[in-house]
């Protein structure tokens, strides 16, 4: 084709038609422009397919892991919150003498549970979300309310989980210096930890790190219920974008 052209540009030359050769030119490189246009154009079509399909992938894990975040904190927080509270509550109880104990060993079981979550560890999947940070995906992200929407999420998740830790009572490592807790066996308590568990619970240190651990359970539970919500509303924003 290009040695078909050159051949109609010499000929022109050659029969000394200038007027006619320079329409030629202008017409050769509005060809060469409009075929460059087309090739842009094919080439930018072909990268929108390939972003749009890397975009589906990106949210359909971010979705997964919203929906990991989301039974987790409802298995692990809001599950065991109310116990939790509960525990406290009895504790507190029981040193201001209003509490009889009918069966030691719960009662200890329970004083012990009352430090669940109390290492304010939010265990919340962040992999995708950090991979589409550290690669500069997110701008694949097509909508610029829904990549709000997910850096919202995330850093609000990370800010309140750093947030969370200043919060630690000590609770957890107060009940454990007198009855060590073993997975393997976790209902078994010494008679002698029994009694010395019972009567540092009468000390105004318990009594203070108990009310201390009940202001992280309320804090991490409303922190976990803000959680579900925008993670609930941020999957529905990520099915409309699928659904595009």
């Amino acid at each position: 084709m290009i040695k078909f052209f050159r051949k109609i540009r010499y000929t022109l030359m050659e029969q000394n038609k200038t007027s006619k050769y320079i329409k030629y030119a202008i017409g050769e490189i509005f060809l060469v422009v409009i075929g460059i246009l087309i090739a842009l154009s094919i080439n930018n079509w072909n990268q929108e397919r390939k972003d749009r399909i890397l975009e589906k992938e990106y949210l359909t894990r971010l979705k997964k892991d919203i929906e990991f975040d989301i039974n987790w904190t409802n298995t692990y927080i809001l599950g065991r919150y109310k116990r939790k509270v509960e525990s406290l509550e009895k504790g507190k109880t029981y040193y201001q003498g209003n509490y009889a104990i009918k069966d030691t060993l719960q009662f200890l079981k329970d004083i012990g549970y009352g430090g669940v979550f109390g290492n304010a560890s939010w265990n919340l999947s962040k992999n995708t979300y950090n991979e589409l940070i550290s690669t500069g995906n997110l701008r694949k992200i097509e909508s610029d309310k829904l990549r709000t929407e997910i850096v919202n999420y995330f850093e609000n998740n990370i800010a309140q989980s750093k947030a969370s830790k200043n919060y630690i009572s000590g609770y957890i490592n107060f009940t454990n210096s007198f009855t060590a807790f073993n997975t393997n066996n976790p209902d078994f308590i010494a008679e002698f930890d029994q009694k010395l568990l019972l009567k540092h619970i009468k000390t105004e240190e318990y009594y203070r790190l108990a009310n201390l651990e009940l202001t992280l359970a309320h804090r991490v539970s409303n922190f976990a219920e803000d959680t579900i919500k925008l993670a609930e509303e941020l999957i529905i924003s990520i099915d409309a974008q699928l659904e595009n």
